[in-house]
């Protein structure tokens, strides 16, 4: 593994996070996480796969979607450079995932074994309480996002989706915005120009 991509990524974690830990800690992370290059439109993770891994992206853009009943494919959430990726229900209750999680760009992530991670974790409060805000970071993105389509109007998930994910907008397809947003990519266009016409 490339010590300075794995060094980038953890300092910006653990600064995000108000997390110090000890160079024992560092080492015992840098053990089990491995460099894994994933191109544009392949997957970390597919429907009906096990969830046996976690992922720290170092670079890169992802989505996790499903296809529904009807063939539709549903974009359900993003992430981005510094955030993890598994399926954690998936993972707690041992069955195959519902979602694939696809990346959207020429990615770098540094994966490792869950089971590995939760082993070096075990009695260490330092580790815990990284992992565990690295989890409360994911719950409160998706508590959000399923909240947004009670409370808000598309206009305002745009909004929110904007001051959330600052520049991603550039980064993907406006096809899977329009999913994430629960709009057609025409509504989107008009919610687009609106935006830019009150610049």
């Amino acid at each position: 593994m490339k010590g300075n991509i794995y060094g980038g990524l953890l300092i910006n974690l653990l600064q995000s996070r108000d997390i110090s830990l000890s160079e024992e800690d560092i080492a015992s992370l840098r053990n089990i996480f491995k460099l894994k290059i994933l191109k544009k439109d392949t997957f970390f993770l597919q429907e009906d796969e096990q969830s046996t891994e976690i992922g720290l992206i170092a670079k890169g853009v992802f989505r996790s979607y499903y296809i529904d009943k009807k063939g539709n494919d549903i974009t359900k959430y993003f992430y981005a450079e510094g955030e993890i990726l598994f399926s954690y229900v998936a993972y707690l209750s041992q069955k195959e995932s519902m979602y694939y999680i696809q990346a959207l760009e020429d990615s770098k992530v540094l994966v490792a074994k869950i089971s590995d991670f939760e082993e070096i974790v075990e009695g260490n409060y330092q580790l815990l309480l990284f992992y565990k805000k690295m989890i409360d970071s994911v719950l409160i993105m998706k508590e959000e996002h399923a909240s947004s389509f009670k409370l808000l109007n598309s206009v305002e998930r745009y909004r929110q989706f904007l001051a959330a994910y600052p520049g991603l907008e550039k980064r993907i397809k406006q096809c899977h915005l329009a999913s994430y947003l629960g709009i057609t990519p025409v509504s989107l266009s008009r919610i687009r120009n609106k935006f830019s016409l009150n610049k």
